[in-house]
């Protein structure tokens, strides 16, 4: 479905595919540019299962919500109600639900300690959405959430392997076939920072 989806709406060029794991624990933590694209030119892109960290709050409370929550279970994505700074003031919105938050990890963190892909995006909110998001223009960049970073710490502690964090970013050009530009940084070492805010640092550079 996402390959479909990208050759008949997009022209993509990846750069530093090979900087992803051909096997063993990852967590690529996205820029995140377009609310369908992004996560559809990564299933599309990285040969391996991956699973999305999604967030269910921009469905209404009753039957759209379960079903995508239902649909996120049968493909093992984790699911997060979104909370912060950034969270729209809306029925929508769980408030940040700490019960979901804490499955998501868990859930996470079993994905990785079995050696599985995790695509996190860290910023919470794409820039073209045709909900909400608090970004006010295309350059737009929100500071990257801490949750990604404290999932590859614990990953790697529980399991006791490196669980390394793959940067990737996005440029896009609007037309009738967008042009997008996916590239992949080098991966990161949780332990080769000295604390968690120097992790999210790098990774947003």
């Amino acid at each position: 479905m996402s390959q479909a989806l990208v050759s008949r709406r997009l022209d993509l060029t990846v750069e530093g595919l090979e900087q992803v794991p051909r096997s063993g624990p990852a967590i690529i933590a996205a820029r995140h540019y377009h609310h369908v694209y992004d996560g559809a030119v990564l299933l599309a892109t990285i040969p391996r299962p991956v699973r999305i960290v999604v967030a269910a709050d921009w469905a209404a409370p009753g039957p759209r919500r379960s079903a995508l929550e239902a649909a996120c279970r049968a493909a093992g994505w984790p699911v997060v109600m979104r909370a912060g700074d950034h969270a729209p003031e809306r029925p929508a919105s769980g408030g940040g639900d700490r019960g979901t938050l804490l499955r998501a990890v868990r859930q996470s963190v079993h994905l990785l300690r079995a050696g599985g892909v995790l695509l996190v995006f860290p910023e919470g909110y794409p820039t073209i959405d045709p909900g909400y998001t608090p970004k006010t223009d295309t350059s737009d960049f929100l500071p990257f959430e801490a949750g990604f970073a404290r999932i590859a710490h614990l990953a790697s502690r529980e399991s006791g392997k490196h669980v390394p964090i793959i940067p990737a970013g996005f440029s896009y050009l609007a037309g009738d076939r967008w042009q997008v530009t996916l590239r992949f940084g080098a991966p990161l070492d949780v332990a080769a920072f000295p604390d968690r805010a120097a992790l999210i640092r790098a990774t947003e550079e």
